[in-house]
């Protein structure tokens, strides 16, 4: 399939997503989905295996930072550094967010558990826009996805904190779980590629 045209239907996606969210009433978070299958503590850690689990996550980003800092990453494109950095800080910082939210899992733990996951899926979609489709066009669109991302977070988080949350901005296809950030990114990925 010919760039423009991939682009023209990948434009033509993220309006109708656009268009689905906002249509729906405001989605608050619910308060289940802070339950989790093993709430062991094992020394003095609540939920141990939870919190463990995202140790690769710490490990994995800064393996990648330091393979993209210093330059001896194999693959990808010299003009996306920044981009790939960005997402491996976010991998880097989602294992530190996801611990503190599984320790202690709330809607205040859970922003710092979303607020760096949404980094590195807006610039994992950057990435693959940048390799795949135009390498101008991730440029363009980094900035403003970041700050979309970090701003659905916020948005979220706020208005739990005024007792009418609303996930609408970071939500898609799964009335509480799944997210806009997270979702549209990992659903259009396959189709850029």
């Amino acid at each position: 399939m010919p760039t423009d045209n991939r682009l023209k239907l990948i434009l033509t996606i993220i309006v109708i997503a656009i268009i689905a969210v906002f249509s729906l009433d405001p989605i608050a978070q619910e308060p289940d989905y802070h339950n989790f299958a093993d709430q062991r503590r094992l020394i003095n850690i609540a939920n141990f295996f939870n919190v463990l689990s995202n140790l690769p996550f710490v490990i994995i980003g800064i393996l990648g930072m330091r393979l993209v800092g210093l330059r001896q990453a194999s693959g990808g494109l010299v003009e996306l550094q920044s981009i790939y950095l960005t997402f491996f800080a976010g991998v880097f910082l989602n294992g530190f967010g996801s611990a503190h939210y599984h320790y202690q899992p709330g809607n205040q733990s859970l922003f710092w558990d979303r607020l760096p996951m949404t980094i590195a899926f807006m610039s994992l979609f950057c990435a693959v826009v940048g390799e795949y489709i135009s390498t101008q066009l991730a440029g363009k669109l980094f900035i403003p996805l970041l700050i979309t991302g970090v701003t659905s977070v916020n948005y979220w988080y706020l208005t739990e904190l005024n007792g009418h949350g609303d996930l609408r901005a970071y939500a898609l296809m799964r009335l509480c779980a799944y997210a806009l950030v997270q979702f549209l990114p990992l659903v259009l990925i396959p189709l850029i590629l």
